[in-house]
């Protein structure tokens, strides 16, 4: 018998299980600390693309089964960063009034308990805006799922792992096409037979993107990193939102 064991038998049984059940509801609450949503959380996200990332999401949700839970994509009003964050604090604004007035359906929350904002860097760091965006976005409380140089590379990872970084967006793009093997960012309907073909593997994208995250911070990259995405943030809280017996695994770290 190990010294555990022997001092286990020493313990009344009563206090055994209390122990137990003491520490399951520490692993619980530790579990829950991680979370970066809780279930039945309410989305609105707003994107600077017209197509592809609202493409994206709407496939998402449905791979996701999030039918029933309040998740709204919208484009921003203008394809901007500043206007896409804008947009996305009105519009959260208008939500907490109409939920303060209830003019809201029954179905809808007062207030959306989440608002990102996806944006692409490459314009931003060109005009040398970036902190301004940044600075925006904490003022009006919008998360930023920011891809370097744009979203392209968050879908490119949903293939394969690389920090290779990119002279532009349109070089991502590019290579996104090529994988595709289709002109997938100037059409919905071709962009969504394309996309789709990808939105099953959203875990491995999500645990590269933590790679890539990992690799700049031990390089002590300048940020914003080339390359690199924080959508893996925002697709992680919406798999936090659902139930545990819903949710997709996916590892922490890779």
């Amino acid at each position: 018998m190990s010294d555990a064991e022997a001092k286990d038998a020493e313990v009344p049984w009563w206090q055994q299980a209390k122990a137990q059940s003491l520490e399951r509801k520490t692993r619980a609450k530790s579990a829950a600390a991680q979370a970066l949503a809780q279930p039945g959380d309410s989305f609105l996200i707003v994107t600077e693309g017209l197509v592809t990332e609202r493409v994206y999401f709407e496939l998402l949700k449905t791979d996701l089964k999030l039918g029933r839970a309040e998740v709204h994509v919208k484009p921003g009003d203008a394809s901007d960063p500043k206007r896409v964050i804008e947009t996305a604090a009105r519009i959260a604004r208008e939500r907490r009034k109409k939920g303060g007035q209830r003019k809201l359906r029954f179905d809808q929350s007062n207030s959306f308990d989440h608002v990102w904002a996806i944006i692409d860097t490459d314009h931003a760091t060109n005009q040398g805006i970036w902190k301004e965006v940044e600075g925006l976005a904490r003022k009006l409380k919008v998360n930023l799922a920011h891809s370097t140089p744009c979203f392209e590379f968050w879908l490119l990872l949903h293939s394969s792992y690389s920090t290779k970084p990119y002279q532009s967006g349109d070089d991502a793009k590019q290579a996104v096409a090529g994988l595709l093997n289709s002109n997938y960012s100037t059409n919905r309907a071709i962009a969504e037979k394309a996309i789709a073909r990808l939105i099953p593997e959203w875990p491995m994208a999500a645990e590269r993107a933590e790679r890539v995250r990992s690799h700049h911070d031990v390089a002590q990259t300048a940020l914003p990193a080339n390359p690199s995405t924080e959508v893996a943030k925002l697709v992680r809280a919406l798999n936090d939102s659902l139930h545990e017996h819903q949710r997709r695994e996916i590892a922490a770290n890779g």
